[in-house]
């Protein structure tokens, strides 16, 4: 965003929802599931999307915002009982927002929210309207958005949950409120471990990320075997991402002055989610030794 909080990451999630409207078929007059919109979507599908919407979904994709917001406002003038107008409401907003016109595109928003039938479209202007907050610094009013959208619209599909739980997180961190934000930044960590947002999870966790920046964090690791040749040691490390273990890693270090390569799994914040990963590991069949290991902050 223009004040440098999340540009990266407002930048996807425009891409990713503004996307997500059009071509997965969320909107009234495509072919989807829905609850209270399924009214306005039969009445609206005979109709053909808009020709202006497609082209302004490809504007703002494109970086020509400020072209999209002209013919969207265009849109509503022309057609302002079109049964698109809601939709057309939501993409002038994030046409706004990614001009840096965070009030203007919350409001606009708004008006998204109270218009829309179908609940994807409602979600989506949600969370369009929670990240203008969050751009313009209201950090508590944002993660109270934010957490409303993670409690009651989980169903939608259209929202990833770890973008949604990484922004909460992020709120939470800027209003103040280091453990909650810890919470929400584990979630995205341990259940979207290769997803977009594990990293920059990571790099806001306070377990991951030292306060001293020329001090590395200390975490626990699993050691599961140790090797005096490097190639089998990749070999088991391979076979073990195939097993669906994460954090797969084969150090190279010393015993004794002979170079040898530990393999490693796991990376975890604190010994008690180290002994419950040993134990599973166990249970699994795999006999592992908990050691401490110091991991260099994620940039």
């Amino acid at each position: 965003m223009a004040n440098g909080i999340v540009s990266p990451l407002f930048l996807r999630a425009l891409t990713s929802v503004v996307l997500g409207a059009a071509l997965l078929g969320l909107l009234p007059g495509c072919d989807n599931d829905r609850d209270e919109g399924a009214a306005t979507a039969s009445a609206t599908a005979r109709a053909p999307r808009p020709n202006a919407l497609t082209q302004a979904i490809s504007e703002i994709k494109g970086g020509k915002a400020a072209d999209a917001q002209k013919r969207l406002e265009a849109f509503l003038a022309q057609e302002p009982k079109s049964a698109y107008g809601p939709e057309a409401l939501y993409l002038l907003g994030q046409s706004l927002a990614a001009q840096g016109q965070y009030e203007a595109a919350k409001k606009t928003l708004d008006d998204a929210v109270g218009a829309a039938d179908d609940r994807t479209l409602k979600a989506l202007a949600m969370l369009g309207r929670a990240d203008c907050n969050m751009a313009m610094k209201k950090f508590s009013l944002a993660s109270r958005q934010y957490h409303w959208l993670e409690t009651m619209y989980r169903d939608v599909k259209a929202i990833p949950q770890d973008e949604l739980m990484y922004k909460l997180g992020l709120a939470c961190k800027k209003a103040e409120c280091p453990e909650t934000a810890d919470y929400w930044f584990k979630q995205v960590i341990e259940n979207y471990a290769t997803g977009p947002y594990a990293a920059d999870a990571k790099l806001q966790h306070s377990k991951y990320t030292p306060t001293d920046p020329d001090v590395a964090p200390r975490v626990y690791t699993l050691e599961v075997n140790l090797f005096s040749d490097k190639q089998k040691a990749e070999a088991e490390a391979a076979t073990l991402r195939e097993k669906g273990y994460r954090d797969v890693q084969v150090l190279s270090t010393t015993r004794n002055s002979f170079p040898v390569y530990e393999l490693h799994i796991g990376k975890f914040g604190n010994k008690s989610d180290a002994v419950r990963a040993q134990t599973d590991a166990e249970l699994a069949g795999m006999s592992t030794t908990i050691r401490p290991a110091i991991i260099e902050p994620m940039k």
